[in-house]
């Protein structure tokens, strides 16, 4: 299982994404004002009545699932198949995580406080790196799948 490449690349992944609770997404500048935009909700809010606790809950629920995926993902060894299909899923909620914060968080958040720079910062990219590593999984995965279709010709 960690003899695998893959098992790496997706380990890279979870702890990638657990980074996110660190690290802010997005910042907003509202004059003297800096705001910020984290998996765990807003800080430096200037009112509360502008974002509810319960504003950044699908972020914060979608990122404890793209954590604990790749991890899932990697006991799966013994059925690599359901690996592949494991490892696209944690693509397309990776991707939906983006949509999510281009389209209807930054969005709201800089129409709310009248904001006209946000600033991605390092949690955002994290996503992109995410992406390449899952890519880099699924085609060690892929080749694994190969060998051993190759090995049973070979019998």
């Amino acid at each position: 299982m960690i003899q695998r490449i893959q098992t790496i690349y997706l380990f890279v992944t979870a702890v990638l994404t657990a980074l996110l609770f660190v690290f802010p997404i997005a910042s907003f500048d509202y004059g003297t004002i800096n705001m910020e935009l984290t998996v765990v909700g807003i800080d430096n809010q200037i009112d509360a009545t502008y974002f509810g606790d319960l504003y950044t809950l699908p972020l914060l629920l979608l990122t404890v699932i793209l954590t604990l995926l790749p991890i899932f993902i990697s006991f799966r060894y013994k059925n690599r198949y359901l690996q592949v299909k494991l490892i696209q899923l944690d693509l397309l909620l990776t991707v939906i995580i983006i949509a999510l914060i281009f389209l209807y968080y930054v969005s709201n958040i800089q129409k709310t406080i009248s904001s006209e720079t946000v600033s991605y910062n390092f949690g955002m990219y994290i996503f992109l790196i995410d992406i390449v590593f899952l890519l880099l999984s699924m085609r060690g995965v892929k080749k694994d799948i190969e060998m051993l279709k190759s090995a049973d010709r070979l019998r």
